[in-house]
C-alpha cells in the first residue's frame, strides 16, 4: 500500500497540526491511478512482439516449407507473441510506464485533480481558501490545487517546488514523511494569507485514500 497505518495517522496529524494555524482546509487525496491507459499495453504488446516475431519468422516460415520472409508466417507470429504481451504489459505497472505518454499522463492526472477537487466539495469552503494535494500513485504525479480564495492571494507557482520535491520523494519510496512535510509547507503558507479565526471548524475531511490502500478517513 502507498501508506502504512503510522503513515496514514502521521499524514492525518500533519493535517490537523496545520490547519489548526491557519482557517484554509488541506485535503490529501491518494489516487491509485488517474486513468487505465489501454494504448499503453496495446503498445507495449507490438513493441515487445515485433522483435519476437521477426526472430521467430524465419525459423518457422522454414520449418513449414513456405520461405523465411513469408508475411503471413510474420503475421501469425506477431499475433501470436501481441496477445500474451499485451495482457502483461496491462497487468505490470512497472512494464506499463514505459509506454506512457507524457502528454496524455500529464492531461490525465490534470482531469484527476480537477475532478477530485470538486468531488471533495473544496470550492465550498466559507473563505474559498481550500488546497487539495493530489497524489495518482501509478503515474507517481502530484497536483496542487487551491480555491479561489488562495489563488487571489497566492501565486499558483508557489506550489511548484512542493510539488517537485514531493514528485521525487515518492519516486525513492519515501511517502509517508514527505507528504507530511508538504502539508505542513501548504499549511505555512496559508497562514501567512488566512490566519485562524476563532469560530474555525474542519470543514473538510483530511485524507481520502483510493480504496486499494484504505478507506476515506473523516475528522
Amino acid at each position: 500500500s502507498f501508506f502504512t497505518v503510522e503513515e496514514r495517522e502521521a499524514v492525518i496529524a500533519a493535517v490537523r497540526a496545520a490547519e489548526s494555524e491557519t482557517s484554509g482546509e488541506i485535503v490529501v487525496s491518494i489516487a491509485t491511478a488517474s486513468h487505465g491507459y489501454p494504448q499503453a499495453a496495446t503498445v507495449g504488446g507490438f513493441l515487445l512482439g515485433l522483435p519476437l516475431a521477426l526472430l521467430a519468422m524465419p525459423w518457422l516460415g522454414s520449418f513449414l516449407w513456405l520461405g523465411q520472409g513469408n508475411v503471413w508466417i510474420f503475421l501469425i507470429c506477431l499475433t501470436f507473441f501481441y496477445l500474451p504481451l499485451r495482457f502483461l504489459v496491462a497487468k505490470t505497472p512497472a512494464l506499463k510506464r514505459l509506454f506512457l505518454f507524457t502528454e496524455q499522463v500529464e492531461e490525465e492526472v490534470g482531469e484527476a485533480a480537477l475532478a477530485s477537487f470538486y468531488s471533495h466539495q473544496l470550492d465550498a469552503t466559507r473563505e474559498r481558501n481550500g488546497v487539495l494535494l493530489f497524489i495518482s500513485v501509478f503515474e507517481r504525479r502530484v497536483f496542487i490545487l487551491a480555491d479561489k480564495g488562495v489563488n487571489e492571494r497566492i501565486e499558483t507557482t508557489c506550489w511548484r517546488g512542493m510539488v517537485d520535491s514531493l514528485t521525487a520523494a515518492i519516486r525513492h519510496g519515501d511517502h509517508g514523511p514527505a507528504v507530511c512535510r508538504t502539508v505542513t509547507d501548504i499549511g505555512a503558507v496559508l497562514r501567512q494569507h488566512f490566519p485562524p479565526r476563532p469560530d474555525d471548524q474542519n470543514e473538510l475531511s483530511d485524507l481520502m485514500v483510493a480504496p486499494d490502500y484504505a478507506a476515506p478517513v473523516s475528522a
